[in-house]
């Protein structure tokens, strides 16, 4: 597979100052090899069928038309696409975004902001323990660039719509928000067909800022692969919250790693996945606190019918300098069905003395004298059922502000 990555890392190099990233990426890659079972954060990932996965040229160019349906209404004039891990802003629209947010091609974003972005990746890829994430800077071609000026307040949601055909696509959003500004981002993906998608939300939020990742899937995500990594840099003040709502793939990953680098930061991680047949879901989260003051929260939740499989693994790594720290981990599994299968490891690594900590996580099935309540109250066993998994998932689901993207998680249910 290593050799199939390699043939389209030199059809990627076009002589311009992305190849240099490229390299180092590609480098890294090779440094942290392909992951095997004996990798904690792989150990219950399907890599065989990842494996088998024979990356070509994709053949398909969806139009502005078939791709509307995955439009929110909130993001009609906020909407950056990308189509097999390519930005295209002919399909994209930025009417409704200030104009002194800058919007970029990562290629020209290299020239404009290249300082920035060279110590940030050149410290990012030095620190990165996952291949896929070095993969992703070695093999993206047309990544986007969001710039928002300090004090600054985008009240539109950006939507960061992925459009995968039948290719094994590698999007890339770099987002950097400066002081005291407010920002709210929607990552979707839709695919077409078998492919996979290998996406990496980079977000640097300055002293004060304040940003909203909502993470969802459109469209028949039955077969492929969706990998998707987020990496958060928080300074002082800084907030940062993440609501993932999916009802997975064949097999989908995600992957989270978030610094907590100024006093009085705080972070959010909440996610609702909902698996159903033979479909597979992977989270595994890394909080590091390094300064004293900050809070993070982690609040994962799945339900799984047929032969579902889901799993969790979660660490909050606190620094000895890190005193006054307030971190919260709870994975929560509902299981709707005695094939259903998930696996759960949250732990802590704690260096400080002045820390007030949790972490847990639960495993449960629909309990007969509930339901038996409800029935009594005169609703059906079916209604009754329904209302107990609605009350279940209503703890992430109403973190969502944006009511289109509401009811699309709603449908999922």
């Amino acid at each position: 597979m290593t050799e199939t990555f390699q043939k389209l890392l030199q059809s990627h190099y076009e002589s311009s100052p992305q190849d240099r990233f490229r390299e180092m990426g590609w480098k890294r890659y090779l440094e942290l090899g392909l992951p095997t079972k004996k990798n904690e954060a792989y150990r219950y990932v399907k890599l065989r069928t990842l494996f088998d996965i024979k990356p070509k040229t994709p053949t398909q160019k969806p139009t502005r038309e078939e791709i509307a349906p995955f439009i929110l209404d909130e993001c009609q004039e906020s909407c950056l696409v990308f189509v097999n891990g390519q930005y295209r802003p002919e399909l994209s629209n930025r009417k409704g975004v200030p104009t002194k947010v800058n919007i970029l091609e990562l290629s020209q974003a290299t020239k404009t902001f290249g300082a920035f972005l060279s110590n940030h990746w050149t410290k990012g890829l030095g620190e990165e323990t996952d291949p896929f994430v070095a993969l992703n800077t070695a093999l993206q071609e047309c990544g986007a660039f969001l710039y928002i000026p300090p004090n600054t307040e985008v009240t539109v949601p950006i939507q960061i719509l992925n459009v995968a055909t039948d290719s094994f696509s590698n999007p890339k959003f770099q987002c950097f928000v400066g002081a005291e500004s407010t920002l709210t981002v929607v990552s979707s993906q839709a695919k077409r067909g078998i492919s996979g998608i290998n996406h990496v939300n980079d977000i640097h939020c300055e002293e004060g800022a304040r940003v909203t990742l909502y993470q969802t899937t459109f469209g028949s995500i039955d077969e492929g692969w969706h990998l998707e990594a987020t990496r958060a840099t928080l300074k002082k003040d800084a907030q940062f919250e993440t609501v993932k709502i999916t009802p997975g793939s064949s097999t989908s990953r995600y992957d989270y790693k978030v610094h907590l680098s100024g006093e009085n930061c705080e972070t959010s991680l909440n996610s609702l996945t909902m698996l159903r047949e033979k479909k597979e879901a992977h989270d595994n989260v890394w909080i590091h606190h390094h300064v004293p003051s900050c809070r993070s929260n982690q609040l994962f939740k799945t339900v799984l019918l047929d032969h579902a499989h889901g799993s969790f693994e979660g660490k909050i790594y606190v620094e000895q300098e890190a005193q006054q720290t307030e971190a919260y981990q709870l994975n929560a599994n509902l299981l709707l069905s005695e094939h259903a299968r998930a696996e759960s490891k949250p732990n802590l690594e704690i260096f400080a003395d002045d820390v007030r900590a949790s972490h847990g996580a639960t495993f449960g099935k629909l309990e007969e004298e509930q339901i038996f309540y409800l029935k009594t109250r005169g609703l059906t066993e079916q209604e009754a059922k329904k209302a107990l998994i609605e009350g279940f998932c209503q703890e992430v689901l109403e973190k969502v502000s944006l009511s289109s993207l509401k009811t699309h998680y709603r449908s999922y249910i």
